[in-house]
């Protein structure tokens, strides 16, 4: 960015000053907005035109056009109000009145006094922490105790559905365009396919964050020239990626930690306000750019490769890695030039025309309605922008890029589709002799150089890149401090027996036999530790330095236990057909470890501690209808997003029609949803899945989650990413406690003074502010599946996401669907919604109605028999005439029988209340045969869950 460039974003982000809608009113916001600006960049005469006309723009496109009357400013200390913007659900703050304005002034001079002291003269450094730090500073410091409430302080009082910050990011992305903007829409590809095929829970990982990265570079390009602001969605703001790049400008931001630099968080299109003059310059060029960081990604693997496996340069070698990657990443452009932004009639006229717009079109009465107010310009037509860029990116997506590829010889065992990459070994050899020619080179050249790699794997370009690029591209070229690890199935499955274990390290038996079985498999794995070693569960990582939980003399021998790769937890391992995975293969040896294992699973048992399970669960959430909340067809109403005062003082003949009409789409609702997501992303789900609970993240790139689960935690984890998704939360203001509640859910996510949403089940701290959910009008669906850890994990995939697909076809979604495939054989479904409202009854959660069958199960409350005694004696009754009440008598009666009376803990009293519940499951829809389904999937979570 050149200099002129710089000055008018920071004009545009100062054009109105952050404490606006305290001070209005009260103190002259634009003589305000020039006293700040003197200090930083010392020219403030006037705020000049072109800043102006993109104030016009960015509250044309945020805001509703009220008539022009002293009847519609609403006072925000005295009826401060907050709107979700997402939902709609108004927040009334009761009363700011007793605020001193002098120190919330004081408050600001002093941030914009420190930022002036760090960067004086250095333009861009002044613009992007302006951009990145003034909000955070005013959070974390000051004599106003505003707290989080200065990140959500109105932009416009009468509509406040949106931030101040959030119009003048927009304000500062149309300034960079003028005077020709155009909206451009990029995106990247192929996304499912590169990520779907993997052996492997590292190359799941691995696929999500190469791509995540690559979207990064593509961002970046258009960063470095137009500024981050001009992005609208992703909104970049707090993106790790981000972060790293304005420290290595020279910002003093918080440095990042490896965990959320780890975290593969953007998706893979984004929106940008750039001039029109640049559109095809800066989209050619990020296209560019990424194809370049690809090739990068895989020029690194492969010359790792040549070095550690000693390949000499030759033409094959060469002539694979070319064929396969140098066309491998589409991508894909549009974009909508607006050539005159203060007159709309021309592109309403060629929208209509373009988009086949009926005579008879609401929008044309809203902007009747506009004509009271300020005249309209091209901001009021951005939902119209933004669906029409979007249809074009469709369009040309639609004509697919075709490039004949030839892919001789053999396959790559990962993806099937190319060929593996090596030497040259084929000339003159038969059939046999180039495929032990090609098993030999892999086996004895690349897996003693790469652990990563598996003796009977033999892979493409592509597929070794997503292998190998953490530690050969991103960690040794890249710089990025990230983990080239990821835990592995056998990992998750073990990780509660190994949370057990680990807090009861100090009992002498379990201590004494842990020692022992990790020295056996130190000698069976001399010289390999790798092969004997995973990546523990940042859970159980975290227990291993906790001194509450491991004393200093046992922390030594807690890590080591928790490192220990989940397969060698079991004792059908230990074969010879692992032979070539052990270095130091002994009949002798296996034989001991074997036995080391059984007494260390022995004095385990002696203390209650179960077996370690050998299933494990991954789940695929997404959100549901995104592509309608990016349109805005899933906005709240108009009338929704007013503040109740100036919507009690409009003309009701007037508006009456007009407030029941959807609010326009518009560029802060993007940024609100991207907001959103961003959050959970990066912050709530990962505090989900791998701080409250035994999981772990592969991605969360904003509304679809994919990750690894105990058994143990699964109902837990399945149920809070659900409701933090749309918020679903009600605070105990008395006592701070976090409640899941479908109904009453305030769209807000509390977190503590860290920033850490709060535990739900028993959180401890103070709450101390929010994060944005995407508000309790959103919702979500996941597919689940419990699997055994040595099922093949490309088909364990494709069943979660076939899964996800089932519980997105329920009528409205919102749904999940579980299935369980065991080792036996034989796979069975279930799916049902999240919750169900009834008038009479109110909300009933199925979820919780797991849990409390598997720990009756689990308790030896109930016997296993009644999943099968319940599934045959009950096979006849569905859809039958019945009396009223049958069913639930042969419910009650077949309960009744498998309930294991022996056990004081558990009357009958308690479980025909259980029983009650799984009636009401019925009545609301599901199958008496699905019921049995739920009921198994119980029985199977008590029976492994190893709690």
């Amino acid at each position: 960015m050149n200099n002129v460039l710089l000055i008018r974003k920071i004009q545009a982000l100062l054009h109105d000053p952050p404490e606006k809608p305290i001070i209005l009113g009260r103190i002259g916001h634009e003589g305000r907005a020039k006293e700040i600006m003197r200090e930083l960049i010392g020219d403030a005469a006037a705020i000049p035109e072109d800043i102006k006309t993109a104030d016009h723009i960015a509250s044309a496109a945020d805001r509703i056009n009220l008539p022009r009357d002293e009847r519609f400013i609403s006072d925000f200390l005295r009826n401060p109000e907050i709107i979700h913007s997402l939902s709609g659900k108004g927040f009334n703050l009761g009363s700011l009145a007793q605020i001193n304005i002098d120190h919330i002034t004081d408050d600001v001079d002093r941030a914009v006094g420190e930022l002036a002291d760090k960067y004086r003269g250095d333009s861009e450094k002044i613009y992007l922490s302006l951009w990145r730090s003034l909000v955070d500073m005013l959070i974390e410091d000051g004599q106003s105790n505003l707290g989080q409430l200065w990140e959500l302080l109105p932009a416009d009082t009468r509509i406040p559905d949106h931030s101040i910050w959030e119009h003048k990011r927009v304000t500062s992305a149309i300034a960079g365009a003028l005077p020709k903007p155009a909206f451009l829409l990029f995106a990247i590809g192929p996304v499912q396919e590169f990520i779907a095929t993997a052996r492997k829970t590292q190359d799941l990982w691995a696929g999500s964050y190469l791509l995540s990265y690559l979207s990064w570079s593509a961002m970046k390009v258009v960063a470095e020239e137009f500024g981050p602001d001009c992005l609208i969605f992703p909104d970049l703001h707090r993106q790790p990626f981000v972060d790293k790049w304005l420290i290595e400008k020279g910002l003093e931001i918080d440095a990042l930690g490896n965990e959320l630099l780890s975290s593969p968080t953007l998706p893979n299109r984004f929106l940008a306000v750039i001039p029109a003059e640049s559109v095809k310059d800066i989209a050619e060029k990020a296209k560019k750019h990424v194809q370049e960081t690809f090739a990068s990604a895989c020029r690194a693997v492969k010359e790792k490769m040549s070095e550690k496996c000693g390949i000499h340069p030759s033409a094959e070698w060469d002539e694979i890695w070319q064929r396969q990657t140098d066309d491998f990443i589409e991508t894909y452009w549009s974009a909508t030039v607006i050539d005159e932004v203060e007159d709309i009639d021309g592109f309403i006229a060629e929208y209509k025309r373009l988009m086949g717009t009926s005579s008879e079109w609401p929008f044309d009465n809203l902007l009747r309605a506009y004509e009271r107010g300020f005249k309209p310009n091209i901001g009021t037509v951005y939902a119209q922008i933004y669906r029409l860029t979007e249809k074009t990116l469709g369009s040309r997506k639609a004509i697919r890029d075709f490039k004949q590829q030839d892919e001789p010889n053999h396959k790559c065992t990962l993806c099937g589709l190319r060929e593996p990459v090596h030497p040259g070994m084929f000339n003159n050899q038969t059939c046999r002799e180039e495929f032990g020619a090609l098993t030999g080179f892999w086996r004895e050249n690349v897996m003693p150089a790469f652990p990563q790699i598996r003796r009977t794997e033999r892979l493409c370009g592509i597929c070794v890149t997503k292998r190998l690029a953490a530690s050969s591209f991103f960690r040794e070229q890249m710089g990025l401090d990230i983990s080239n690890s990821f835990p592995s199935v056998s990992m998750v499955a073990t990780a509660s027996f190994k949370e057990k274990v680990i807090k009861n390290i100090s009992h002498p038996e379990i201590n004494t036999r842990a020692n022992e079985f990790i020295f056996i498999l130190n000698t069976l794995f001399e010289g390999k530790k790798e092969r004997m070693n995973g990546e523990p569960l940042p859970m159980v990582r975290r227990m291993c330095n906790n001194p509450g939980t491991v004393a200093l003399e046992n922390k030594d021998i807690a890590h080591k236990f928790a490192s220990i790769e989940g397969d060698w937890l079991y004792e059908d391992s230990f074969r010879e057909s692992l032979k070539d995975d052990i270095p130091n293969y002994s009949e002798e040896l296996c034989n001991a470890a074997q036995a080391a294992l059984k007494k260390l699973l022995q004095a385990a048992k002696k203390i209650d501690i179960d077996q370690p399970s050998k299933y494990y669960a991954v789940f695929l959430m997404d959100g549901d209808n995104m592509g309608k909340w990016l349109s805005g067809e899933n906005a709240p109403t108009i009338g929704e997003i007013m503040h109740p005062i100036v919507r009690d003082g409009l003309e009701p003949k007037e508006w009456d029609t007009l407030l029941t009409m959807k609010r326009p789409l518009n560029p802060s609702l993007h940024l609100a949803t991207s907001k959103a997501l961003r959050d959970f992303s990066l912050h709530v789900a990962r505090e989900i899945v791998e701080k409250d609970h035994l999981g772990k993240l592969v991605y969360a790139g904003g509304d679809d989650v994919l990750a690894f689960v105990n058994l143990k935690d699964l109902p837990e984890v399945m149920r809070k990413l659900r409701a933090c998704f749309s918020g679903s939360l009600i605070v105990n203001e008395e006592t701070s406690k976090v409640d899941i509640d479908f109904k009453e859910g305030r769209g807000f996510i509390p977190v503590d003074g860290e920033g850490v949403p709060l535990n739900i089940e028993n959180n401890k701290n103070k709450i101390n502010g929010f994060r944005l959910s995407m508000g309790t009008k959103a919702t979500a669906s996941m597919g689940v599946v419990i699997a055994h850890h040595n099922s093949n994990l490309a088909k364990v995939l494709d069943d979660v996401r076939r899964c996800e697909k089932e519980a997105k076809n329920l009528k409205d979604k919102n749904a999940f669907c579980i299935s369980l495939a065991k080792r036996s054989g034989g796979t069975e479904s279930v799916s049902a919604k999240w919750y169900y409202d009834s008038e009479k009854e109110g909300i009933f959660e199925p979820i919780p109605l797991l849990r409390e069958w598997a720990d009756a199960f689990y308790n030896d409350h109930m016997s296993p028999k009644m999943v099968y005694t319940f599934r045959t004696e009950t096979t006849g009754l569905e859809g039958k005439d019945l009396p009223r009440g049958a069913v639930r008598h042969e419910l009650l009666r077949i309960a009744d029988r498998q309930r294991i009376k022996k056990n004081k803990g558990f009357n009958k009293e308690t479980m025909e209340k259980m029983v009650v519940r799984i009636i009401k499951f019925h009545e609301s829809g599901l199958s008496l045969e699905k019921v049995s389904v739920f009921l198994s999937v119980a029985a199977f979570l008590g029976r492994e869950g190893n709690r």
